[in-house]
C-alpha cells in the first residue's frame, strides 16, 4: 500500500512539472511570435554618407632595429649601456679590450721607422751610383743593383705604413657607438666575455640589439581584393588593443608590389607608419587593429543591406540586383537597382 502511494505522488509531481513546462514553453513561443510580428519589414530610401573601411591586424615594431656586433674579435672591456637605456647617436655602446692592439701599433710604428731609415740609406746609395754611372766610374750592374735596392726599400716602407693603418683602423673598431638615436632592447653578453667579429663565418657575436622606438610601424597583410583601393600616404586609424580607448593616427608608407599568401589568404604586405605616438604608452610588440578607409560616398541614395537581393538570371546570363518597392495600393513590386 505504501509503495502504491509513493508511486501515485511521483506521477502527480511529474504531471504538474509537465504542465508547468508546457505553459512556460507556450509563453516563450507566444513571446517569440509577438516579436516576429512586430519586426521591421520595410525601410525607407534615404540620402546619407557611406564610408567603407578595411580592417586588418598587425603588430607594432620599430622602423629601425639593428643587431649590434663588433667588426673585430676581442673581449668585452666595457658595457656602457643596459636594457631599456636610451642612447643618442654617436654615444658609446660597448668597448673591447684593446691592450694587444695597442702593443701591435707600437710595433708597427717601429717597423715604419726602420723602413724609413732603410729607404733613406738606399736612396743615398742609388743617387751616388747614378752619378758614378753617368761618369762611367761603375758598371751598369752596380747601378741596377742600387736602383733595385732603392725600389724595394720604398715597397717595404709602404707595406709598413699600410700595416700600421690597418692596425689603427682595427683599434678604432674596438669602440662601438650608436648608429642612431635608439633604445637598447637586449644585451645578451657580460663583461669579460670573448666575442667574435662580424667578418667571420658565424657573422659575429650579437652584443646587443637596439631600435628607434620613437618611429614605430606595422606590417600588415591586406587582402588582394582591397589593396587596389589603397594608396601610399593614405591616412588610417589604429586601435591599440593593450591600451583601452587608445586610437592613434597612421599613414600607409609602402605597399608591396607582389602578392604573398599568408594564412591561406592572398594579399599584399603593407607598411603603416604611426604618427605622434607616446613611447611610454605604445610599445613595440603590441597588437593593433588598423582601419583603412578604401571608399566613401557623400549624399548618396542608400538602403539597408537586408532589403537588397541578388538573383542569377540565366536567360540574360547575369546576376540581377533588386529590391521590393511598396506601391500606392500597398502591394510590393520587384524593382531592379544598381549598386
Amino acid at each position: 500500500m505504501k509503495n502504491v502511494v509513493i508511486t501515485l505522488l511521483v506521477l502527480a509531481a511529474g504531471y504538474l512539472a509537465y504542465l508547468q513546462f508546457g505553459d512556460s514553453e507556450q509563453a516563450n513561443n507566444n513571446s517569440n511570435n509577438e516579436k516576429f510580428k512586430q519586426r521591421q519589414t520595410t525601410t525607407k530610401v534615404e540620402k546619407r554618407d557611406i564610408n567603407f573601411s578595411v580592417t586588418v591586424a598587425g603588430e607594432l615594431s620599430p622602423a629601425e632595429k639593428v643587431s649590434v656586433r663588433p667588426e673585430v674579435n676581442g673581449k668585452i672591456a666595457e658595457l656602457a649601456v643596459d636594457i631599456s637605456d636610451f642612447v643618442k647617436k654617436g654615444d658609446l655602446l660597448f668597448r673591447l679590450d684593446d691592450k694587444d692592439i695597442r702593443i701591435e701599433i707600437d710595433s708597427r710604428k717601429k717597423q715604419i721607422d726602420s723602413a724609413n731609415l732603410q729607404l733613406a740609406q738606399s736612396q743615398k746609395e742609388f743617387e751616388r751610383a747614378s752619378q758614378l754611372y753617368q761618369d762611367d766610374l761603375v758598371s751598369k750592374e752596380v747601378y741596377e743593383s742600387a736602383k733595385n735596392k732603392f725600389e724595394l726599400s720604398k715597397i717595404s716602407r709602404d707595406r709598413a705604413q699600410n700595416d700600421y693603418d690597418l692596425t689603427s683602423e682595427k683599434l678604432s673598431k674596438t669602440s662601438v657607438v650608436a648608429p642612431f638615436d635608439c633604445t637598447v632592447l637586449s644585451r645578451p653578453v657580460s663583461l669579460g666575455q670573448a666575442v667574435s667579429g662580424s667578418g667571420g663565418q658565424s657573422g659575429g657575436t650579437e652584443v646587443m640589439e637596439v631600435a628607434d622606438l620613437k618611429n614605430l610601424i606595422i606590417l600588415s597583410h591586406v587582402n588582394q581584393s582591397d589593396v587596389s583601393r589603397m594608396k601610399v600616404n593614405q591616412s588610417v586609424s589604429i586601435e591599440i588593443e593593450a591600451v583601452a580607448d587608445l586610437i592613434v593616427e597612421g599613414v600607409v608608407e609602402r605597399i608591396a608590389p607582389q602578392a604573398t599568401i599568408k594564412s591561406g589568404i592572398k594579399g599584399f604586405s603593407t607598411r603603416i607608419k604611426l604618427i605622434n605616438t607616446d613611447s611610454s604608452t605604445v610599445k613595440t610588440g603590441m597588437t593593433a587593429t588598423i582601419k583603412i578607409p578604401v571608399a566613401n560616398s557623400k549624399g548618396v541614395t542608400a538602403l539597408k543591406l537586408a532589403s537588397i537581393f541578388t538573383e542569377r538570371n540565366d536567360s540574360k546570363q547575369k546576376t540581377e540586383t533588386f529590391a521590393y518597392v511598396k506601391q500606392t495600393d500597398g502591394k510590393y513590386a520587384k524593382q531592379m537597382i544598381e549598386v
